[in-house]
């Protein structure tokens, strides 16, 4: 909603969309604004491709790119399984790899492309979770940093890193309630503005960066 009251055409690519996802992009709609969406599995190489090919086909460019996934799984270490370690890798890390990649087509011509990866953050010393999930997260950083040397000049490519709403308790714990204003979850104004932020030419210095969010 943020991107498209900034005057951006918005694209959808999920699954299946939601009732409140289609409401709210009605409601930008009835505000006059422009948005859409398709219903593809973007965690498939064929959904990526299809998505990007329905962009082409009715739009024919691509300014910016924001790429917000989750699969954790509930494996642990021990129990994960090879089809388990791939469900989550092909999610959350190959499907950003092959989105950017089939994206580039259209947004090379354009004047300033920008991308954002969206990750949800995931603490390297905890002995307990996910480990396929964390070595994905932290796989994504990583070609987030080197996508930045890699793609065009032109490109700007960054990703924020969305806190835990554990670990945001666990915080307030340590906060005197009568001295400091107490957070109850992660907002998620607080992490579109952010997105926002790096999707506008007011981020022009940043490139490769990962911002944490809580």
């Amino acid at each position: 909603m943020q991107l498209a009251l900034a005057g951006s055409y918005v694209i959808v690519g999920v699954p299946k969309i939601s009732e409140g996802d289609k409401r709210a992009l009605d409601e930008l709609k009835s505000l006059g604004t422009l948005a859409n969406y398709f219903e593809v599995d973007v965690s498939t190489i064929e959904g990526v491709k299809e998505l990007v090919s329905e962009v082409e086909n009715s739009y024919g460019h691509l300014d910016l790119l924001i790429n917000c996934l989750k699969y954790e799984g509930d494996s642990e270490f021990e129990n994960t399984s090879s089809g388990d370690f791939d469900q989550i890798v092909d999610s959350n890390l190959k499907n950003v790899f092959f989105m950017i990649q089939e994206s580039l087509r259209l947004m090379k011509p354009r004047p300033k492309p920008k991308i954002v990866n969206v990750i949800s953050a995931c603490d390297t010393e905890k002995i307990e979770g996910n480990t396929a999930f964390v070595a994905a997260s932290l796989a994504l950083k990583g070609m987030t940093k080197n996508l930045a040397k890699v793609l065009p000049k032109k490109f700007r490519i960054n990703a924020v890193e969305l806190s835990e709403i554990e670990k945001t308790k666990a915080k307030n714990k340590e906060l005197d309630s009568e001295l400091f204003r107490v957070k109850k979850e992660l907002d998620e104004d607080d992490a579109a503005r952010t997105i926002i932020y790096l999707l506008s030419s007011d981020s022009i210095g940043i490139n490769g960066q990962t911002l944490f969010v809580e």
